[in-house]
């Protein structure tokens, strides 16, 4: 399946920078230059501008920036920057800043920033926090959930559609209907009310898990449709009636030949599934329904830019929503290679 994977060159290229994505999400203290609740007095400051040239045209190797201080216009009711170029501050790499733990080892060296100075190469929120490095730490958060409910949808749907299709009769009927309830409700309003009963006092950890279970379940009927698709025609294949005959146990039947012959397209599904629940939890949490603080998430920092004025006055606040896209984009990527690399039919 590799040699014909590594053949689509578009997955390829979206495997690797998915690679690089999760690398960066994964160390995100380490390579955001502030922490995820780290605030200043630079209120929507715009992204700092990196200079090479100072304003009296001197050029130099290092790369540094500008303070600047804001400056509120009471007739346009906007805020100006006022850059002082008196003082730059050189960009330093393997700095020092805030304290954080990876690993369980104490740390506060960052990837890179400003030496006496402040950087945010993508600009700051109402509270004066590092878009930039929240989106990063969100990122993990949002990464998280999509893995884990594809995870819980994976098992919830394989388990049911290979029961459903397996064993067929009762267990069949009692299963479809039950699949059928659930894709006849609107994945919106069903997502809404399951995680309206969150409560919310949950701790960070027990509250990535509490939404990931309440996508995973919206998302599971599909699932066990296309498993329960899969096992009809293997449950009177040759090979599978033949170890029935033999009196083959119904567990070492399904874990030695059912579930082989299916586990390429499980992966496929899986893959795809991230992304679909990526754009679920996105959705909770720009509703407000999602996740919560002291935890962020790209569909919680995508509240930001609910209001078109502040969108118009500083766009930067909607860069999570590219995040999302290209991140749902990448994933798509690497799940068609993977479906064409398992499709039988192709070469």
């Amino acid at each position: 399946m590799w040699k014909r994977f590594k053949k689509h060159k578009v997955a390829l290229v979206g495997l690797i920078l998915l690679f690089l994505l999760l690398l960066l999400v994964v160390f995100a203290e380490f390579f955001a230059p502030y922490g995820l609740n780290e605030t200043s007095s630079y209120s929507y400051a715009s992204p700092t501008q990196i200079r090479f040239t100072d304003a009296k045209g001197k050029f130099s190797l290092r790369p540094f920036v500008y303070d600047a201080q804001p400056s509120f216009d009471l007739s346009t009711g906007q805020t100006s920057w006022k850059v002082d170029t008196t003082s730059p501050h050189y960009l330093r790499l393997f700095i020092r800043g805030s304290s954080y733990s990876i690993l369980g080892l104490k740390l506060d060296i960052h990837l890179f920033g400003a030496a006496g100075g402040h950087v945010f190469i993508m600009g700051t929120d109402a509270l004066g926090r590092d878009v930039f490095s929240r989106l990063l730490y969100g990122g993990r958060v949002s990464l998280a959930i999509a893995f884990i409910t594809a995870l819980f949808a994976l098992i919830a749907g394989s388990l049911a559609g290979i029961v459903s299709g397996f064993f067929g009769g009762v267990a069949d009927m009692v299963i479809q209907r039950v699949i059928e309830l659930f894709m006849t409700i609107p994945n919106i309003p069903l997502g809404l009310a399951l995680a309206a009963f969150l409560p919310p006092d949950l701790n960070p950890a027990l509250l990535i898990a509490a939404i990931s279970m309440v996508i995973a379940l919206v998302m599971w009927a599909n699932i066990a449709r296309q498993v329960r698709g899969k096992t009809l025609p293997l449950r009177d294949a040759v090979h599978v009636q033949a170890a029935i005959a033999l009196g083959a146990s119904t567990p070492r039947i399904l874990l030695k030949h059912i579930f082989p012959a299916i586990y390429s397209h499980l992966v496929v599904v899986v893959t795809l599934a991230v992304p679909q629940a990526m754009l679920a939890e996105a959705g909770l949490s720009f509703l407000g329904f999602g996740v919560r603080p002291p935890l962020t998430s790209w569909g919680a920092l995508l509240q930001d830019a609910q209001n078109f004025r502040t969108i118009s006055l500083y766009p930067w606040v909607a860069v999570p929503g590219l995040a999302i896209a290209i991140t749902v984009l990448l994933l798509n990527f690497v799940g068609d290679g993977l479906r064409d690399a398992t499709d039988p039919y192709l070469n």
